[in-house]
């Protein structure tokens, strides 16, 4: 059953769609293969381009917010052109999932490919990318001893010292769903107050602020999601900021995902289906891997030298279907906290 606050949220995007949805552009008007995707084009638009040579086959896609290609495809329905939705985030795919708007896939290359707790377990969804959040901290003013876990970053030692994104944010909103899903939600209310008490300064818009605010000392730890150390690292080579991973003797650091389904209603699901095998192998994941810098899924695919010098980590192995799952009940235990 969808939870209400979900459905209040895709009815909303449904009445904006209504009024924007001639506006969202066409990479190109034809394709043998199109893909819905909320992913920015630059990181997929080399992966499609070299399915298309390897393949013959064209990829049109149709880039937009997640919730905004969901109501989408609901307004389609059978008349639909997408084969394939694309999006960060287990909650989105699992929205689709209980909308009846994905196909069950049988693929041996993806059940050997992709681990269980990354993809849905009936087969609807698989995850090609894994997005950590863990903690950020300048080892010039916190030492790594002093951290341990998220439920840590919530002891009064931490006052005036946090710095967190917004609690409105789908990447807070999934870190929240997988704590009630490991702890519970009575603990999780608990995290959440003693963040909100140990705030230096207001949550923030995106990941990169709060990177800036802990390189410039305005905080001392915050919450991230580890790609976006790799970007800053670019805009400050000489930054000091460093990554921990949460959780290591617990149940592990907090990941979700970039994903993949072959939508209901596609008229060339095979295709589809060989499109989303294509992005699992080996040798896609690593040039996946190395144009967004999230870890692959690939159990046998190493990151990128960059990200691999912040080491190995012990992850949470609960389906990141729980991001959805527990997404409502993470909102309202995030503005009891007041976050």
């Amino acid at each position: 059953m969808i939870k209400h606050g979900f459905t209040m949220q895709i009815n909303t995007v449904l009445l904006a769609l209504l009024a924007t949805s001639a506006s969202m552009p066409m990479v190109y008007a034809a394709g043998e293969l199109t893909v819905y995707s909320s992913r920015n084009a630059s990181y997929l638009k080399p992966l499609f381009d070299h399915y298309s040579r390897e393949t013959g086959v064209r990829v049109a896609y149709l880039e937009g917010p997640a919730n905004a290609l969901i109501s989408r495809l609901q307004l389609e329905g059978e008349n639909t052109k997408a084969d394939v939705f694309f999006t960060t985030g287990a909650e989105h795919l699992w929205q689709a999932e209980q909308l009846d708007l994905l196909a069950q896939v049988s693929s041996k290359t993806l059940a050997r490919n992709i681990p269980k707790h990354l993809k849905s377990t009936d087969n609807q969804w698989f995850g090609l990318s894994k997005r950590v959040r863990t903690i950020v901290y300048n080892p010039q003013v916190t030492n790594a001893k002093q951290l341990t876990t998220y439920q840590g970053l919530a002891d009064p030692k931490w006052r005036a010292k946090l710095c967190l994104r917004s609690g409105n944010d789908s990447y807070s909103q999934a870190l929240v769903a997988s704590s009630i899903a490991t702890i519970g939600e009575q603990k999780t209310l608990a995290m959440l107050k003693g963040w909100v008490a140990n705030l230096a300064l207001p949550p923030m818009a995106d990941d990169m602020e709060v990177l800036r605010a802990v390189h410039q000392g305005q905080c001392a730890v915050g919450i991230v999601n580890s790609y976006y150390l790799a970007r800053f690292k670019l805009e400050q080579p000489k930054s000091a900021l460093q990554l921990f991973w949460a959780n290591q003797k617990g149940a592990g650091v907090n990941v979700n995902i970039t994903g993949a389904a072959v939508v209901k209603q596609s008229k060339n699901k095979a295709q589809a289906v060989d499109l989303i095998e294509f992005l699992s192998t080996r040798q896609v994941q690593v040039k996946y891997a190395k144009l967004s810098m999230e870890y692959p899924v690939h159990p046998k695919v190493y990151p990128p030298r960059t990200v691999a010098r912040w080491g190995k980590f012990k992850e949470n192995k609960t389906n990141v279907a729980v991001a959805g799952q527990y997404q409502a009940q993470a909102i309202e235990l995030i503005k009891q906290s007041g976050y």
